[in-house]
């Protein structure tokens, strides 16, 4: 029996603590919007679950009441729920709604860090996600939590604390988006929980005297994911495992890499609203369009025909490995080049960018913000698209730059290493070039070697091709996932 026909009446719960486009702050909100539909188009039944932050704007969703209210334990009291209801394409979204937990300027804290009661706001979530299915009788097979917002959910399924009502029986599943996020917090949090005294312990929860939400779902899921193969391969290691190493190794069993897909509904050029003109390969016109306008937006001088334009978007912070940028660029400035930089974070990293910009005016444009339109045009308008990451679990924007026929430039971790091919001109393989070490010298050397290729036209058209020939979209992604749930059901 195949996964897909095993499958056609599994019910599963889906607890993310932000699902796009209702709410988000990164990759997870990405994944949680878009692998539900491609299970449903696999023929599963979907049910997510999500608070309903202050962000989520109930009338442009078309969110409704559903006049379900739960009374959720957590710490030591009750706390209301109220229930709301939307849509995403063949799924069914519960909100549940405690202005005193939930209505907050953020998703999880402000800059000076994250807020205190947390544990409180995530203890209650899950325990309400449990109350939710009682309530709506959903019998689910399978319960897919998501980072160390919903790591509680699999420990209190599993540990027998209380009557799971509908749920009893089913097969948790944890994805880790990042690991360096673990939703640590002073011990006595712990108490807040419910759990039993066991899990407090370093065998459980217990971090270095801290309790660690996301632990507790490690050591008590059934199975694990994280969103690359190379991902889940690093954090068994003291480098990429933030601590945690020893406790993943001793589930690496039970861990699996799948790759995030790409949403090609909201990323494909050939129908990108956000593009003054759309492309395909079999006609590229359009991105010499795009070119210019990104240029002309960004205040540079006119690219020539030999002039090469260098991208990069996103989040400005340690994790993304901008602080080479200062070190590598000026370098490459000294030919004929002209380079976007898109993003915000961490003065430490924006301060050393903005004196950049001030000292090559007209050839590098700094953006300290962050734009839909901006990030489009990049990834359409660029030859190639800088991602020197520490680390990256999955990495997004190298997949959509693929789509786009802008080069991927990437240091070889993580997801960059498994969706980037180094590009060999001697065979014309490969989709972008990759660098090892982290050192402003190697990625100096990768950016010259796709100067090098860029001027030469034969290569450079068959490395968009293979580029554009990539296919990461979610189906593949989602069937993975059908395949890991129907193997922990043993229906295959």
């Amino acid at each position: 029996m195949t996964a897909l026909s095993s499958a056609a009446a599994l019910k599963v719960l889906f607890a993310a603590s932000e699902i796009a486009p209702f709410a988000k702050t990164g990759g997870l909100g990405d994944v949680a919007g878009s692998l539900p539909p491609a299970l449903a188009r696999l023929g599963l039944e979907v049910l997510l679950v999500m608070p309903l932050h202050r962000q989520v704007d109930r009338q442009a969703h078309g969110l409704t009441n559903s006049g379900l209210t739960l009374g959720v334990p957590a710490g030591g009291r009750s706390y209301p729920a109220t229930v709301w209801e939307g849509r995403l394409p063949g799924c069914r979204v519960f909100f549940l709604e405690n202005q005193e937990l939930f209505d907050r300027p953020a998703l999880y804290g402000l800059p000076g860090g994250d807020f205190a009661d947390n544990p409180l706001r995530f203890t209650w979530f899950c325990r309400g996600a449990i109350e939710l299915a009682r309530a709506l009788d959903y019998k689910a097979r399978v319960v897919h939590a998501h980072d160390w917002q919903t790591a509680l959910l699999p420990a209190m399924l599993s540990t027998g604390a209380w009557d799971p009502g509908p749920l009893a029986g089913a097969v948790t599943v944890l994805t880790i988006h990042n690991l360096a996020y673990q939703g640590i917090y002073p011990r006595p949090a712990f108490g807040l929980t419910g759990l039993p005294a066991w899990l407090d312990s370093p065998r459980g929860s217990e971090f270095w005297g801290n309790t660690s939400l996301l632990k507790a779902g490690l050591v008590t899921a059934r199975a694990l994911t994280t969103v690359s193969p190379t991902y889940a391969q690093e954090i068994q290691t003291p480098d990429g495992g933030h601590g945690l190493e020893g406790v993943l190794l001793e589930r690496r069993a039970d861990l699996h890499g799948i790759l995030n897909g790409a949403d090609y509904g909201q990323w494909s050029p050939e129908a990108d609203p956000l593009l003054p003109a759309v492309f395909s390969a079999g006609d590229l016109a359009g991105k010499q369009t795009c070119r210019r306008a990104l240029l002309e937006t960004l205040g540079l001088e006119p690219a020539g025909p030999q002039t090469t334009v260098l991208g990069s978007v996103g989040r400005l912070a340690y994790q993304k490995g901008v602080d080479l940028l200062p070190a590598a660029l000026p370098r490459l400035l000294l030919d004929d080049v002209r380079i976007c930089l898109l993003g915000s974070g961490e003065a430490q990293y924006e301060e050393p960018l903005k004196r950049l910009a001030a000292a090559y005016p007209g050839r590098l444009g700094l953006k300290l913000t962050f734009s839909e339109d901006l990030a489009h045009l990049i990834t359409a308008g660029c030859h190639a698209l800088m991602m020197p990451s520490r680390y990256e679990p999955c990495g997004l924007n190298q997949i959509y730059a693929l789509r786009y026929g802008t080069a991927p430039v990437v240091r070889a971790t993580g997801g960059l290493k498994d969706t980037v091919l180094p590009f060999d001109p001697l065979t014309g393989q490969g989709t972008g070039f990759v660098f090892d070490h982290f050192s402003p010298g190697e990625l100096t050397c990768a950016l010259r070697e796709a100067l090098w290729t860029k001027a030469r036209p034969g290569l450079w058209d068959r490395l968009m091709q293979n580029a554009m020939a990539q296919d990461f979209s979610w189906q593949r992604s989602a069937q993975a996932y059908a395949s890991l749930y129907a193997s922990l059901l043993g229906t295959v």
